[in-house]
């Protein structure tokens, strides 16, 4: 089981009427090294609207289960690709139901010295363009910083 420290819930939008396949990650202060002390990210989870109907920070719909399952993720450090196209259901660990067709994973991934991550650079791609839009990928990301 994940120790947590601290927890910052995150979001990126798919803007109304988006045709993209790429999204990228708001600048996301709390969760960047600054004055020193780095920060450790120890597991990124996606939420999907089986698990949660609305986005804790807007009130927003989540993305589509259908285009979860055709969704990405890829996180820089500084200029260095470290994870690539990371299926987003494989980072969605919580069930809403045993009616739910959403795939899920059974315990939560932890990731190992991933540090300072560049989240402006960081992004969730797609393999075709969403079927919907005007919604939001509700992230929740357990990190470390030791002032």
């Amino acid at each position: 089981m994940l120790k947590v420290s601290r927890y910052e819930a995150v979001e990126v939008n798919i803007p109304s009427g988006s045709t993209l396949t790429k999204f990228f990650f708001p600048d996301l202060p709390n969760l960047t090294g600054r004055d020193g002390y780095p920060v450790s990210i120890n597991s990124i989870v996606f939420f999907s609207g089986d698990a949660t109907t609305l986005s804790p920070l807007s009130g927003s719909q989540l993305v589509a289960q259908a285009d979860m399952q055709k969704s990405y993720l890829t996180i820089y450090q500084g200029d260095l690709q470290v994870l690539y196209n990371i299926p987003v259901v494989s980072l969605n660990y919580v069930r809403a139901a045993s009616t739910s067709t959403m795939p899920y994973v059974n315990d939560q991934p932890e990731l190992l010295n991933l540090k300072n991550v560049s989240w402006t650079k960081s992004f969730i791609s797609l393999s075709t363009a969403p079927g919907t839009t005007n919604r939001v990928y509700s992230i929740g990301v357990y990190y470390t910083v030791n002032y």
